[in-house]
């Protein structure tokens, strides 16, 4: 196994989507809107497509200043 993949396993996926539902409630009661680009962002982290790191920049990218 890659050790630089996330874990693809059933377990590993509900503990992140766990994570991120629970990063999504709390930023839902600080004002969040719906974001697509987001959501599909999380999504593939979710589901061990990228990883957090690799979430963390493409985030940077979209939402940073040029």
């Amino acid at each position: 196994m890659d050790q630089d993949r996330p874990d693809r396993s059933p377990e590993a996926i509900a503990k992140r989507k766990k994570a991120a539902d629970q990063a999504r409630a709390a930023n839902i009661r600080a004002g969040y809107t719906h974001d697509p680009f987001l959501e599909e962002v999380t999504a593939r982290y979710v589901a061990g497509e990228i990883t957090r790191d690799e979430m963390r920049e493409v985030l940077i990218r979209k939402f940073s200043p040029t």
